[in-house]
């Protein structure tokens, strides 16, 4: 199998092969990035279909392996490996990789940078498969690093935009905050087991409870900063700032998934202590009803889905508190698909309306049928409706609750199950009924609407899988229970009904001023995102730059002291210069000259033929001589 570790090696090829080109070059060969994640997915698909049908008595098969670093005797791994899970991961980042970046090509056609999004799209491909094929945590670190660049990368694209650019750096730093843990989590591991591979850390040490406690805490940190999980999920609405299919990406299939994936992989590390499972759950559940709450207010489309992909991915840590493996990985299959679908959707619909302001839409079910149709499916799987995929993995979560007796985590499920459909409905509603606020609607270029439909195809069928696919993890996934069900579908109704109530009877006008009214101060809240970045900016940011200014202006003061006191130490040591110049130097050389001129007079004065000079001279030989006799002789 060793054309497995061509799955990532594609795309980063074709980033490497783009990246240093000259725009216009990079322009006119975009369709490489494209053909090169046709081939990742093509060979995903066929080392999926190597280790059909899965379960726990396939081991994983090394596609390569070097050593890329050593410390002291012991060398540290890269491999590509294949085992169930990352096979499965593998291809539902590749479908849905595919499905971006052919819309891509009619949504960002008129960018004259396209060529340089084409080619950070195909690194961030290569990350997450290097991510989810990896064989050690420290591996899976590296590729979850590169990952963070390219999102920085991608949500700021339109650099130019102050909003853009402050989202990017917003993302950048707040995923950072989480890489810390990860990191520390990672060094806490090396020392108490030796060991970065699954295989050793994950089966092969007896993990003491404490020691479990610190890595899976730590880990679980990381995966909060990746998944936005709360406290930490202050970036993800903000990098709607980007094009809406790399939004796509990140919010389905990539970047949210990582952290995810990482608690799934880590899961019996988080087993053995025992106390990350119920943190690990608890942090899943408030993120679950937090994030469907804020979506429920939302008016920007993109903002909605991006608090529901938060509120989603909670529910995936619902599950992994909970103990269950196959739920939340299924979850997080389905949810890809859906969610991309939902994403691409929604650049259609902005693309056709001119904003993103659901206030200012309406009426494109009348104008874009094939849209409708598509983003309707993907909004009755999120709402968990039956017998869409959104449905049979959510019931499954709650079927996992029902069986570990996690009956307070149910409640808050169902609670977010019910603001869910609320605000799915709310959107469908504003968006595709009443009078057109716009004009000149119409559907979208095929190559946009090609991926939309097939996604559609997907989210409907996949559902059924459910089994299969938990067979294939090595875990049992069953048929929905008919009682978890009905309470399931009943509560997904319930939220429909509640927002068909309040936005789908509008005639003309539709006014939700009472509604609000009798919301009070749970209204405001919500409105200004339960004050978590009021919080961040009043205790963190502020007093940041206020420290940042007061640093600045000492190190202006110190320097402009440094430089004056030069200047004033430059300006004494040059009079001094000058002065020893012209007194010593110079002193001494115009005394020698002197004294040569003064002797050469008396020198003289001797050779003007007087018998007195000579007479004088001779006496002082002579007397010269008898000195020294004299001395020689004492």
């Amino acid at each position: 199998m060793g054309y497995v570790a061509l799955i990532p090696l594609l795309p980063a090829l074709a980033f490497a092969v783009l990246a240093p080109l000259p725009r216009a070059w990079r322009n006119r060969l975009v369709p490489l990035s494209v053909a090169a994640v046709f081939g990742s997915l093509a060979l995903a698909a066929a080392a999926f279909a190597q280790v059909w049908p899965g379960g726990h008595e396939v081991e994983p098969v090394v596609a390569f392996a070097t050593a890329f670093a050593h410390v002291g005797d012991a060398a540290l791994p890269f491999r590509i490996v294949v085992d169930p899970t990352g096979a499965l991961m593998a291809l539902v980042v590749t479908v849905v990789g595919t499905a971006v970046q052919v819309y891509s090509i009619g949504y960002m056609h008129r960018e004259d940078r396209i060529g340089w999004y084409f080619a950070v799209l195909s690194l961030f491909t290569a990350a997450m498969l290097t991510l989810v094929l990896a064989d050690s945590f420290l591996q899976l670190f590296m590729a979850w690093e590169v990952m963070g660049l390219c999102s920085y990368l991608l949500i700021g694209f339109w650099h130019q935009q102050e909003g853009p650019r402050t989202a990017s750096i917003k993302a950048f730093l707040t995923t950072r905050v989480g890489d810390i843990g990860f990191l520390l989590g990672l060094l806490v591991m090396y020392a108490t087991v030796g060991s970065f591979d699954f295989a050793t850390v994950l089966h092969g040490h007896a993990w003491e409870p404490k020691a479990a406690t610190a890595v899976a805490l730590l880990l679980l940190f990381g995966a909060m900063g990746k998944s936005a999980q709360l406290p930490l999920h202050v970036w993800l609405p903000d990098a709607m700032a980007g094009p809406t299919p790399a939004s796509a990406l990140i919010h389905a299939a990539t970047m949210v998934a990582a952290g995810v994936y990482l608690v799934g992989r880590a899961l019996p590390i988080f087993e053995a202590s025992g106390v990350a499972l119920t943190v690990t759950l608890v942090v899943g559940a408030l993120t679950a009803l937090v994030g469907g709450l804020l979506a429920a207010v939302q008016h920007d489309i993109k903002k909605v889905l991006a608090y529901s992909t938060i509120s989603q991915l909670g529910y995936m840590f619902v599950a992994l508190g909970a103990g269950g493996f196959a739920a939340g990985m299924y979850h997080l299959v389905t949810h890809a698909f859906f969610k991309s679908l939902l994403f691409l959707g929604a650049g259609v619909i902005i693309h056709a309306a001119h904003t993103q302001d659901m206030r200012e839409m309406g009426g494109l079910a009348k104008h874009m049928p094939v849209t409708t149709a598509a983003f309707g499916a993907g909004a009755l799987a999120l709402a968990g409706v039956p017998p869409l995929s959104g449905f049979f993995s959510k019931d499954e979560i709650l079927t996992v609750l029902v069986h570990e007796h996690q009956y307070l985590a149910l409640a808050v499920a169902l609670v977010a199950a019910f603001v869910t459909a609320f605000y799915v409905a709310r959107l469908f509603f504003r968006v595709f009924t009443g009078p057109p606020q716009t004009e000149g609607l119409r559907e979208a270029h095929v190559e946009m609407l090609a991926p939309m439909v097939v996604l559609a195809a997907i989210t409907a069928v996949i559902g059924f899988a459910g089994p299969a696919i938990g067979e294939f993890l090595g875990h049992e996934i069953p048929w929905p229970q008919p009682g978890v069900a009905a309470l399931s579908v009943g509560v997904a109704v319930a939220g429909l009904a509640a927002g068909w109530w309040v936005y789908g009877r509008r005639t003309m006008v539709l006014n939700t001023r009472p509604l609000k009214e009798r919301a009070g101060a749970l209204y405001t809240a919500l409105t200004l995102k339960l004050y978590f970045d009021l919080t961040y900016d009043h205790f963190i940011v502020k007093p940041y730059a206020r420290l940042a200014e007061r640093l600045a202006r000492f190190d202006l003061g110190v320097i402009d002291a440094v430089v004056n006191g030069a200047g004033r130490l430059w300006r004494v040591l040059s009079s001094i210069g000058s002065w020893f110049d012209a007194t010593v130097v110079d002193g001494a050389v115009n005394g020698a000259a002197a004294a040569v001129v003064a002797g050469g007079e008396r020198a003289r004065a001797v050779q003007v033929g007087r018998v007195q000079a000579y007479q004088a001279l001779m006496f002082g030989a002579i007397v010269l001589v008898m000195v020294l006799l004299v001395v020689k002789g004492v």
